[in-house]
């Protein structure tokens, strides 16, 4: 995880729950929510890591905003 830009839905929730995040010392570089809304730069050139820690909906979910916004898509119907 050291080597990837790692994105969480929570950095409050990834520090306390998830123990690969924590035992790696990986740095998170952003919430899922800031890179949706282009809080933070766009890193493409570099292996990205998402680690959730949510219930299989919210990961199809987020999977279907990321790639919607990858495709150019703004309104989801």
């Amino acid at each position: 995880m050291q080597n990837g830009i790692v994105f969480v839905y929570s950095r409050k929730g990834a520090l306390k729950e998830s123990r690969d995040v924590i035992l790696s010392g990986a740095k998170i570089y952003a919430e899922l929510g800031e890179a949706l809304a282009d809080k933070v730069p766009a890193r493409a050139n570099e292996t990205t890591i998402f680690k959730s820690l949510g219930m299989a909906v919210e990961d199809v979910a987020a999977a279907t905003l990321v790639y919607h916004s990858y495709l150019g898509v703004r309104a989801i119907n």
